[in-house]
Protein backbone atom coordinates (compact mmCIF):
# COMPACT_ATOMS: atom_id res chain seq x y z
CA UNK A 1 0.00 0.00 0.00
CA UNK A 2 1.43 3.35 -1.02
CA UNK A 3 1.38 6.25 1.37
CA UNK A 4 0.84 9.89 0.50
CA UNK A 5 3.70 12.02 1.71
CA UNK A 6 2.72 15.02 3.84
CA UNK A 7 3.29 18.44 2.25
CA UNK A 8 6.67 20.06 2.85
CA UNK A 9 4.93 23.04 4.42
CA UNK A 10 1.66 22.58 6.27
CA UNK A 11 0.26 25.88 5.07
CA UNK A 12 -2.24 27.34 2.61
CA UNK A 13 -1.88 28.16 -1.10
CA UNK A 14 -2.24 31.94 -0.90
CA UNK A 15 0.33 32.21 1.87
CA UNK A 16 2.79 30.22 -0.24
CA UNK A 17 2.09 32.48 -3.23
CA UNK A 18 2.72 35.61 -1.15
CA UNK A 19 5.95 34.13 0.17
CA UNK A 20 7.03 33.16 -3.37
CA UNK A 21 6.33 36.69 -4.65
CA UNK A 22 8.29 38.31 -1.82
CA UNK A 23 11.23 35.93 -2.20
CA UNK A 24 11.17 36.21 -6.00
CA UNK A 25 11.26 40.00 -5.92
CA UNK A 26 14.17 40.00 -3.49
CA UNK A 27 16.13 37.48 -5.57
CA UNK A 28 15.62 39.56 -8.71
CA UNK A 29 16.88 42.63 -6.85
CA UNK A 30 19.99 40.71 -5.80
CA UNK A 31 20.73 39.96 -9.47
CA UNK A 32 20.25 43.54 -10.67
CA UNK A 33 23.04 46.11 -10.88
CA UNK A 34 23.36 48.09 -7.66
CA UNK A 35 22.01 51.35 -9.09
CA UNK A 36 18.88 49.61 -10.38
CA UNK A 37 18.36 47.95 -7.03
CA UNK A 38 18.68 51.32 -5.29
CA UNK A 39 16.20 52.88 -7.71
CA UNK A 40 13.64 50.14 -6.98
CA UNK A 41 14.22 50.64 -3.27
CA UNK A 42 13.60 54.39 -3.50
CA UNK A 43 10.58 54.28 -5.82
CA UNK A 44 9.03 51.22 -4.17
CA UNK A 45 9.48 52.26 -0.54
CA UNK A 46 6.75 54.21 1.19
CA UNK A 47 7.98 57.68 2.08
CA UNK A 48 5.25 60.01 3.41
CA UNK A 49 6.76 63.31 2.15
CA UNK A 50 7.44 61.89 -1.32
CA UNK A 51 3.97 60.32 -1.47
CA UNK A 52 2.32 63.57 -0.40
CA UNK A 53 4.32 65.59 -2.94
CA UNK A 54 2.92 63.44 -5.75
CA UNK A 55 -0.61 63.68 -4.34
CA UNK A 56 -0.29 67.48 -4.41
CA UNK A 57 0.89 67.40 -8.03
CA UNK A 58 4.51 68.26 -7.42
CA UNK A 59 6.01 65.08 -8.89
CA UNK A 60 7.15 64.41 -12.46
CA UNK A 61 6.03 61.46 -14.62
CA UNK A 62 8.50 59.10 -12.95
CA UNK A 63 7.38 60.31 -9.55
CA UNK A 64 3.84 59.08 -10.15
CA UNK A 65 5.17 55.58 -9.58
CA UNK A 66 5.19 56.60 -5.92
CA UNK A 67 1.39 56.50 -5.95
CA UNK A 68 1.75 52.72 -5.84
CA UNK A 69 4.16 52.81 -2.89
CA UNK A 70 1.45 52.01 -0.25
CA UNK A 71 1.32 48.63 -2.01
CA UNK A 72 4.84 48.12 -3.34
CA UNK A 73 6.60 48.77 -0.03
CA UNK A 74 5.06 45.59 1.39
CA UNK A 75 6.93 43.45 -1.17
CA UNK A 76 10.39 44.95 -0.70
CA UNK A 77 12.84 44.06 2.07
CA UNK A 78 16.07 45.52 3.35
CA UNK A 79 18.12 42.33 3.36
CA UNK A 80 17.81 38.56 3.50
CA UNK A 81 17.41 38.48 7.28
CA UNK A 82 14.60 41.04 7.11
CA UNK A 83 12.93 38.90 4.42
CA UNK A 84 13.40 35.63 6.31
CA UNK A 85 11.92 36.97 9.55
CA UNK A 86 8.86 38.42 7.82
CA UNK A 87 8.23 35.29 5.76
CA UNK A 88 8.47 33.09 8.85
CA UNK A 89 5.79 35.17 10.59
CA UNK A 90 3.67 35.27 7.43
CA UNK A 91 3.83 31.48 7.32
CA UNK A 92 2.74 31.20 10.94
CA UNK A 93 0.01 33.84 11.17
CA UNK A 94 -1.13 33.81 7.55
CA UNK A 95 -1.82 30.08 7.55
CA UNK A 96 -4.16 30.33 10.52
CA UNK A 97 -6.01 33.34 9.10
CA UNK A 98 -6.41 31.97 5.57
CA UNK A 99 -7.80 28.72 6.92
CA UNK A 100 -10.31 30.73 8.90
CA UNK A 101 -11.31 33.29 6.27
CA UNK A 102 -10.65 31.67 2.93
CA UNK A 103 -8.53 33.11 0.13
CA UNK A 104 -10.50 36.22 -0.85
CA UNK A 105 -11.20 37.48 2.67
CA UNK A 106 -7.66 36.68 3.75
CA UNK A 107 -6.22 38.80 0.93
CA UNK A 108 -8.71 41.57 1.69
CA UNK A 109 -7.59 41.68 5.31
CA UNK A 110 -3.91 41.37 4.40
CA UNK A 111 -3.94 44.34 2.03
CA UNK A 112 -6.19 46.41 4.27
CA UNK A 113 -3.62 46.02 7.05
CA UNK A 114 -0.81 46.86 4.64
CA UNK A 115 -2.49 50.10 3.54
CA UNK A 116 -3.46 51.11 7.07
CA UNK A 117 0.10 50.43 8.27
CA UNK A 118 1.28 52.91 5.63
CA UNK A 119 -1.45 55.26 6.83
CA UNK A 120 -0.02 55.08 10.34
CA UNK A 121 3.39 56.06 8.98
CA UNK A 122 1.75 58.94 7.13
CA UNK A 123 0.01 60.05 10.32
CA UNK A 124 3.26 60.03 12.27
CA UNK A 125 4.90 62.17 9.59
CA UNK A 126 2.43 64.98 10.26
CA UNK A 127 3.62 64.95 13.89
CA UNK A 128 7.38 64.51 13.48
CA UNK A 129 7.96 65.79 9.90
CA UNK A 130 10.82 63.28 9.64
CA UNK A 131 11.89 61.83 6.30
CA UNK A 132 11.43 58.04 6.31
CA UNK A 133 11.59 55.21 3.78
CA UNK A 134 9.60 52.16 4.79
CA UNK A 135 9.87 48.69 3.25
CA UNK A 136 8.75 45.25 4.36
CA UNK A 137 5.66 43.12 4.84
CA UNK A 138 5.72 43.51 8.62
CA UNK A 139 2.84 46.02 8.70
CA UNK A 140 0.51 43.55 6.99
CA UNK A 141 1.91 40.64 9.02
CA UNK A 142 1.39 42.58 12.24
CA UNK A 143 -2.22 42.86 11.13
CA UNK A 144 -2.41 39.08 10.78
CA UNK A 145 -1.05 38.76 14.30
CA UNK A 146 -3.72 41.16 15.54
CA UNK A 147 -6.34 39.07 13.73
CA UNK A 148 -5.04 35.86 15.31
CA UNK A 149 -5.19 37.53 18.70
CA UNK A 150 -8.78 38.64 18.08
CA UNK A 151 -9.67 35.13 16.95
CA UNK A 152 -8.13 33.29 19.90
CA UNK A 153 -8.36 35.60 22.92
CA UNK A 154 -11.51 37.00 24.48
CA UNK A 155 -9.75 39.61 26.59
CA UNK A 156 -6.70 40.73 24.69
CA UNK A 157 -6.18 44.24 26.04
CA UNK A 158 -3.13 43.28 28.08
CA UNK A 159 -1.56 41.62 25.03
CA UNK A 160 -2.34 44.70 22.92
CA UNK A 161 -0.65 46.94 25.48
CA UNK A 162 2.43 44.71 25.61
CA UNK A 163 2.70 44.60 21.81
CA UNK A 164 2.46 48.37 21.50
CA UNK A 165 4.98 48.90 24.31
CA UNK A 166 7.48 46.47 22.75
CA UNK A 167 7.26 48.21 19.39
CA UNK A 168 7.78 51.61 20.98
CA UNK A 169 10.86 50.31 22.80
CA UNK A 170 12.27 48.68 19.65
CA UNK A 171 11.50 51.74 17.59
CA UNK A 172 13.35 54.15 19.83
CA UNK A 173 16.26 51.92 20.86
CA UNK A 174 16.82 49.96 17.66
CA UNK A 175 17.68 46.29 17.35
CA UNK A 176 21.41 45.54 17.16
CA UNK A 177 22.39 42.62 14.98
CA UNK A 178 19.76 43.20 12.24
CA UNK A 179 22.36 43.67 9.50
CA UNK A 180 21.56 46.66 7.30
CA UNK A 181 18.07 46.99 8.76
CA UNK A 182 18.43 49.22 11.80
CA UNK A 183 15.31 51.36 11.93
CA UNK A 184 12.06 49.73 13.11
CA UNK A 185 8.83 51.01 11.58
CA UNK A 186 7.06 50.76 14.91
CA UNK A 187 4.18 53.00 13.84
CA UNK A 188 3.45 50.71 10.87
CA UNK A 189 3.61 47.64 13.12
CA UNK A 190 1.15 49.19 15.55
CA UNK A 191 -1.11 50.53 12.80
CA UNK A 192 -1.23 47.19 11.00
CA UNK A 193 -1.72 45.29 14.24
CA UNK A 194 -4.66 47.43 15.36
CA UNK A 195 -6.16 47.23 11.86
CA UNK A 196 -6.05 43.43 11.92
CA UNK A 197 -7.44 43.25 15.43
CA UNK A 198 -10.41 45.55 14.81
CA UNK A 199 -11.13 44.56 11.19
CA UNK A 200 -11.02 40.80 11.75
CA UNK A 201 -14.74 40.55 12.69
CA UNK A 202 -15.70 42.29 9.42
CA UNK A 203 -13.93 39.61 7.39
CA UNK A 204 -14.74 36.63 9.63
CA UNK A 205 -17.95 35.12 8.28
CA UNK A 206 -17.71 32.23 10.75
CA UNK A 207 -17.72 34.57 13.75
CA UNK A 208 -20.65 36.56 12.33
CA UNK A 209 -22.65 33.39 11.74
CA UNK A 210 -21.96 32.14 15.26
CA UNK A 211 -22.92 35.54 16.67
CA UNK A 212 -26.14 35.49 14.68
CA UNK A 213 -26.98 32.03 15.95
CA UNK A 214 -26.44 33.16 19.55
CA UNK A 215 -28.63 36.23 19.06
CA UNK A 216 -31.38 34.33 17.28
CA UNK A 217 -31.50 31.47 19.73
CA UNK A 218 -32.79 28.01 18.84
CA UNK A 219 -35.12 27.84 15.88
Amino acid sequence: MSQISPPAFNTTPTVLILIAINVGIHLVRLLLPEHWDEMIGILGAFSPPYFLSVIMGEGNLLGYILLFSPLSYGFLHGDLLHLAINMAFLLAFGTAIERRLGRARFLGLYFACMFLAAGASLGLFFITMQQTFMVGASGAISGLFGAVLRMTMRRAWAAIGIYIALNLVMGYTGMPGMGEVRAIAWEAHIGGFLAGFFLMPLFDRTARRQSGNRLGGPS
